[in-house]
């Protein structure tokens, strides 16, 4: 369980988040929503322990960020933020290498690479230069580290993916796939994630709970249909909508 325990996170004396209480159930995906601004990515840092102000304000397993090493942590959480810089050619095989130093040997890591790049389309491209890649293509090697990085710790209860905005340079289709991906193994590798998301519609696709924040608060928390309606879309975001409900159930957001 990943919880927050009145969590509030001021910059220059401006306040980012405002005592938040959350507590993320296992086994879901949990997705973000929130206006620019509205403190999203503060609270996934402060969830993945990227802010060390935070670490006495978030708890995994019952127990304080604080008291993790580096090591400990990066075998419960993987976390993939909203743009990552890397200037060095490095091989694609070898970027998703990088989410498995700490649990196989060079010999092992090899095949396990070659699965998690087979996650998302990419072995093809296992050999070649990262920096070459377009950006959509960067984005899912990046994807294929962070879930390699959690995914074979089977051993472990508590193992989240932490997510900011992981499919904005995705076409239509790989973005669904990912979103499929997730939903397979929260179902049935026993794996949270939490995700900051813009797309409404996706999100109301594919959560199994949503966090609606504004202006560093929590407005509400809960299932689609109790967070999703026009009143509360409308005070948050500023916009009139109509919801419609899709033929497979979900509410579709359609401004108005």
């Amino acid at each position: 369980m990943l919880r927050t325990h009145h969590l509030s996170i001021k910059l220059n004396h401006q306040p980012i988040l405002t005592d938040l209480n959350l507590t993320f159930s296992p086994r879901k995906l949990t997705i973000l929503l929130g206006p620019n601004g509205a403190g999203k990515t503060t609270l996934l840092k402060s969830l993945s322990g990227d802010l060390p102000e935070a670490d006495s304000q978030v708890s995994l397993a019952e127990n304080l960020l604080e008291t993790f090493s580096s090591e400990d942590l990066a075998k419960h959480r993987a976390v993939m933020p909203q743009s990552i810089q890397l200037d060095f050619p490095f091989r694609v095989a070898e970027v998703v290498e990088m989410g498995l130093i700490h649990q196989f040997s060079a010999l092992n890591r090899p095949s396990k690479v070659m699965e998690a790049l087979s996650w998302f389309d990419m072995t093809a491209l296992a050999q070649r230069n990262y920096l070459t890649l377009s950006g959509g293509e960067q984005q899912r090697v990046q994807l294929a580290r962070v879930f390699a990085q959690i995914g074979f710790q089977t051993e472990l209860d508590s193992r989240y993916l932490l997510l900011d905005e992981c499919t904005a340079h995705l076409d239509l289709a790989h973005q669904h796939q990912v979103f499929k991906l997730l939903k397979n193994w929260v179902k049935k590798r026993r794996i949270s994630a939490i995700m900051v998301l813009h797309d409404l519609n996706l999100a109301s696709q594919y959560a199994d709970e949503l966090v609606l924040m504004h202006q560093g608060k929590l407005v509400c928390q809960g299932s689609v249909q109790q967070v999703l309606t026009e009143q509360r879309i409308a005070q948050v975001y500023g916009i009139d909508v109509t919801i419609h409900r899709h033929v497979n159930a979900w509410p579709m957001v359609v401004p108005n």
